[in-house]
């Protein structure tokens, strides 16, 4: 973990849970994403179904952030090109009030290439990825692997004075959410200690599949026993050779290359802000929001690309109808959610006098899946309401309205205030298997019809939260 910025627990896993579908299937589409809207049907809604059906540009705007583009990490040059772009479009597509909100974030970080290789074993290459943000080695390194195990604060305390020039890794342990308070206590000593006693580094398995690696993920969620050493995720397949090793008793001694450089001094990173003002109730807001950071060894596709241009064609539709939300709409581009919801936690410090008139808080941030519902985040009393928001959906396959709560995007930072909040349900594909922080988060992977499908549901949501007479319960639950 890195010092600076200091994000301390980082919240990144993604798992809100699927509930049964409630309906049947909708029927075929004539085209990727359209719906059986009959011609004659009037209403807002299908005029906005109809839109993005007929004329989406969310899949040419996803081909030009990640081509175009690429990568973007909080503090980079590329994420500031994004905003620009993101910017330009918006005002190109319509809407208002256009701009960007700045706060201060801690230090960028560049990454150069990692090596590794068994100097043991078969002597083979290891593939592996620095964890962001992480401490870098002072050039090549080489020590012995020691396994860390244990189900019980004993077996882990026998550890304790090991690690001084070792590269530790994580054998059999209890799961992180199911600890007892004493183990925890040690694993957070064991962290010290780790870095204290001079470890050369900590490797993770990456967890995916095709031979990949990622950046950032479930380790994170260690918070406070997250080793402070150099770190990194190794393929599957290495890690399981790693391993092997060590359980066999054999001796496993590895040269490792972390190089990665930060910044001299904290940056200037950035929110972008967009609206359809509304009409007589224009001071109340519904926000639709991803975020347009990303990590770096992909191109950000589906996380967060697919969220970012569905968003902003969201916007252009209701535009392009001509439609006029009672309450505003506004697009809110967060940058640092990857690492730590920074600019959503910006935003809602900036215009917390506002919070109380905001209706409701819409995030798209889990991949090109097809988004089935609104996970209610243990808000019961808005179970109505956003019942009467989906219901001009439930024929696209969107009727799910789980109370689960979930802190891993940027709704959390509203929920945390007491704002409905709401993380979108959505397919996982091969999201966490494949795409999700690798090589692998690339436009080809994006499913075109449950984008637009996803777009669609975002769209009509906002619009219909924007529209009903009642307001959304606020406060804590």
């Amino acid at each position: 973990m890195p010092s600076l910025p200091a994000f301390g627990a980082f919240a990144l896993l993604y798992c809100v849970a699927a509930s049964p579908v409630l309906s049947q299937a909708a029927p075929p589409a004539t085209r990727p994403g359209a719906t059986a809207v009959a011609a004659s049907d009037t209403t807002a809604t299908a005029r906005i179904i109809r839109e993005i059906a007929d004329n989406q540009r969310a899949m040419t705007d996803l081909a030009w952030l990640t081509y175009n583009i690429g990568p973007r990490l909080t503090g980079s040059d590329k994420l500031v090109r994004a905003h620009a772009w993101a910017e330009s479009t918006l005002v190109a597509r319509g809407a208002a009030n256009v701009r960007r909100e700045a706060y201060t974030f801690g230090r960028s970080w560049t990454r150069s290439p990692a090596t590794a290789r068994f100097l043991t074993q078969n002597g083979d290459p290891i593939t592996l990825a620095a964890l962001g943000w992480s401490k870098p080695t002072p050039g090549p390194v080489k020590g012995d692997v020691l396994m860390v195990t244990g189900m019980t604060t004993t077996d882990l305390e026998k550890y304790f004075g090991q690690f001084k020039g070792r590269i530790v890794i994580f054998g059999d342990m209890p799961p992180w959410d199911a600890d007892s308070i004493n183990y925890k206590a040690v694993r957070e000593r064991m962290a010290v200690a780790i870095r204290d006693d001079g470890a050369l580094a900590f490797l993770a398995g990456a967890g995916k599949r095709e031979g990949l690696t990622m950046t950032g993920g479930p380790e994170w969620r260690l918070g406070t026993w997250a080793p402070q050493v150099p770190f990194a995720f190794v393929s599957t397949k290495d890690y399981a050779a790693i391993r092997q090793g060590a359980m066999r008793g054999e001796k496993v001694t590895l040269e490792i290359n972390l190089p990665g450089t930060t910044s001299a001094a904290p940056v200037q990173a950035y929110n972008t802000i967009a609206d359809i003002p509304g009409t007589d109730l224009a001071n109340e807001v519904v926000i639709i929001g991803a975020h347009i950071d990303s990590w770096d060894l992909g191109t950000g596709a589906t996380d967060n690309g697919t969220g970012v241009v569905a968003v902003i064609e969201a916007l252009r539709a209701i535009h392009a109808t001509g439609l006029k939300p009672r309450r505003t709409i506004r697009v809110a581009l967060f940058s640092g959610e990857e690492q730590g919801h920074w600019g959503s936690k910006a935003y809602v410090a900036a215009h917390q006098s506002e919070m109380a008139s905001v209706q409701a808080v819409l995030i798209l941030d889990l991949g090109t899946g097809k988004v089935r519902g609104w996970a209610l985040q243990g808000r019961e009393d808005s179970r109505g309401l956003m019942g009467e928001a989906i219901a001009p959906l439930n024929d696209l396959g969107v009727v799910e309205l789980p109370l689960e709560r979930s802190g891993d995007s940027d709704h959390a930072s509203f929920t945390d205030v007491g704002v409905p909040g709401f993380f979108a349900v959505q397919d996982p594909l091969d999201y966490f298997t494949i795409t999700h922080h690798s090589q692998f988060d690339t436009y080809d992977r994006v499913d075109q019809a449950q984008l637009i499908q996803a777009t669609t549901a975002i769209a009509v949501t906002a619009w219909d939260l924007a529209n009903m007479p009642q307001r959304l319960p606020h406060g804590m639950r």
